[in-house]
């Protein structure tokens, strides 16, 4: 078999040091390690390029979500086995896992039977322990 032939089958079959160099390894936090990442942060997370805002997170479960346009609303956060769900009221609720990848870390959307969304993830290109800039949350549902 020549050089040529032998580089041809490796990269067919996606065998030897050229596939080694392209995979990927991704994982998906546990419950523990999802605490343990998001209690007491903020991440600045973007959506298909574009800023999604910030959302803080508190150790005692609560979460400020702030947009890009400065719209600010209170919730809560829970994580349980694989799973981070946020609950912002009736109608804005979703479940992520959280995938550590080479890029650094996203939320991967989640279906309500627990299975792989379709939608697009939502990557967390920062993480601070800045307060998000809003009404504190007791104040902001008396605001008009």
């Amino acid at each position: 078999m020549t050089r040529l032939s032998a580089l041809c089958l490796t990269l067919t079959l996606g065998i030897g040091p050229a596939a080694a160099t392209s995979e990927t390894v991704e994982r998906i936090l546990g419950e523990a390690e999802i605490k343990e990442f998001t209690a007491g942060k903020t991440f600045h997370y973007t959506l298909l390029g574009q800023s999604r805002g910030e959302e803080q997170h508190f150790t005692d479960g609560r979460v400020t979500w702030r947009l890009p346009e400065g719209t600010c609303m209170h919730g809560v956060w829970i994580a349980r086995e694989e799973t981070l769900c946020y609950y912002y009221g009736a109608t804005r609720y979703g479940c992520w896992n959280v995938i550590e990848g080479a890029d650094g870390y996203r939320h991967s959307p989640l279906e309500l039977d627990g299975k792989p969304g379709g939608g697009p993830s939502v990557h967390i290109n920062r993480i601070s322990e800045e307060p998000v800039a809003c009404a504190p949350q007791q104040l902001a549902s008396f605001l008009p």
